[in-house]
């Protein structure tokens, strides 16, 4: 399983304002997954593979930021989780 994170400012301004910064905060938190660039994730500016996901899962833009969240199975089916721990736990079981 990888965790990816996608930074963004867009939602309120509350990330922090640099890759450096982020990296700290999420290394202290124990994040475990990959950080993207500091970047958007709305519109044509977003990363390809969230572009990918979004256009692949059917998903609207996020409305704030603990909203966008994506799952890809291991056959590489992108949905969007309705119970995010169920739907994790169902994807390892597969």
């Amino acid at each position: 399983m990888v965790i990816m994170a996608f930074p963004s400012r867009e939602f309120g301004s509350q990330e922090y304002d640099n890759d450096e910064k982020i990296q700290k905060f999420a290394a202290g938190k124990g994040f475990p997954g990959v950080l993207a660039k500091l970047g958007n994730v709305l519109g044509d500016e977003a990363p390809e593979v969230w572009k990918h996901m979004k256009e692949e899962s059917g998903a609207s833009d996020p409305t704030w930021n603990f909203n966008g969240k994506f799952l890809v199975s291991k056959t590489g089916v992108v949905s969007v989780p309705k119970n995010v721990e169920k739907d994790i736990e169902a994807l390892m079981h597969e």
